[in-house]
């Protein structure tokens, strides 16, 4: 298992970069990723902006709603992943558990419209099966 500090500000997906992993994954692989619920991170702090992983008012700080991007809507401070750069995005949140179905590798970002404003960080631990061995 390995562990990856997601910083909000310099990991934002508008004016931030991602935090690229070096995992690559690959079709067939099962991947688990896992952020403590109590773990926050902050946007727009002079009102309520701090959450965890699952974003603003999911369940804590204010609601802020939806920011979207390139097609992709999620919750304002949400833990979100890529697998290409940032071209398509999925959720991550507190809690992922999937089957990898396109190769790439692996990308953090927190899904916000303002970089400027963010503070703070979440650990996202990271556990990759890649299945037997043929």
């Amino acid at each position: 298992m390995a562990q990856f500090v997601v910083r909000a500000k310099e990991n934002s997906v508008s004016g931030g970069v991602p935090l690229d992993t070096g995992i690559d994954l690959f079709p067939g692989s099962i991947v688990t990723i896992n952020v403590a619920p109590d773990d926050m991170w902050t946007a727009r702090p002079e009102s309520g902006g701090t959450s965890n992983a699952n974003g603003l008012g999911n369940p804590y700080g204010q609601n802020a709603g939806t920011f979207s991007k390139n097609g992709f809507r999620f919750l304002y401070g949400s833990l979100v992943a890529s697998l290409d750069a940032g071209q398509t995005f999925f959720p991550v949140g507190t809690e992922l558990q999937m089957t990898v179905l396109n190769s790439g590798r692996l990308s953090f970002f927190y899904w916000d419209s303002d970089n400027q404003n963010n503070s703070d960080s979440v650990t996202a631990s990271v556990a990759v099966y890649k299945g037997p061995l043929s």
